[in-house]
């Protein structure tokens, strides 16, 4: 009877040790990381999120955005972006037609020298 209880006992060690290595030893989740996403680190916890998504406190609780919101933040993210765009090329259209204005003074004076 002693020596089942001490085979048992030796068993029941070897089945857990391993168990209890492998929770020490993840490798942060990285390899489990679809395309498109990304883990965020949020204290012990590795969090797996849309590329560029956030993490947002509610109450007490930190939660990742949900797809409307993270759609609706790169959606206006692109308009400023778009936004500025435009302002820039304006402002360039102005510039080359100055400078082309420019030209054509010079070409000018030119031809009447």
């Amino acid at each position: 009877m002693q020596k089942i209880i001490i085979t048992l006992f030796i068993i029941c060690i070897l089945f857990i040790s391993p168990a209890y290595g492998a929770e020490g030893s993840s490798n942060s989740g990285d390899g489990a990381v679809p395309p498109g996403m990304e883990s965020i680190k949020e204290g012990d916890v590795n969090v797996v999120v849309f590329k560029g998504g956030k993490m947002r406190k509610h109450v007490d609780v930190l939660m990742p955005e949900t797809t409307d919101e993270y759609a609706a933040r790169k959606f206006t993210d692109s308009d400023y972006r778009f936004e500025k765009i435009e302002k820039e090329l304006a402002a360039q259209k102005n510039e080359l037609s100055e400078l082309k204005s420019a030209v054509k003074k010079l070409e000018e004076d030119g031809r009447k020298k």
